[in-house]
C-alpha cells in the first residue's frame, strides 16, 4: 500500500491551485500560517472541499479552523492514513 500521506510541498501547490493565492512551497515552515500566506477562511475551505473531492475523504470540522499550515496539514494527513 502506497504512502497516504500529503508533503508540506504538495499542500502548498494544493492551496495555490485551490485558493488562487500563489503559494512558495520553498517558503512554507512549521509557524507559516494561514494569514502569512494571504489565505482567509473561505479559501481555506476551497482546499478542504479540493482536498474531500480529490481523496474521497471528510476531513474533521477542526480542519477548517486551523490556523496553521502544520496543524492543517496533520489533521489532514490523520485523516488520510484513517480512509486507508
Amino acid at each position: 500500500m502506497s504512502d497516504p500521506d500529503i508533503s508540506m510541498e504538495e499542500l502548498g501547490e494544493l492551496l495555490s491551485s485551490s485558493s488562487g493565492v500563489r503559494v512558495d512551497t520553498a517558503e512554507l515552515t512549521a509557524a507559516t500560517t494561514f494569514d502569512d500566506l494571504g489565505l482567509d477562511s473561505l479559501a481555506v475551505l476551497g482546499v478542504i472541499t479540493a482536498i474531500e473531492r480529490n481523496r474521497g475523504v471528510v476531513l474533521p470540522p477542526e480542519a477548517q479552523e486551523t490556523r496553521s499550515v502544520r496543524e492543517f496539514l496533520t489533521i489532514l494527513n490523520d485523516t488520510l492514513r484513517k480512509a486507508a
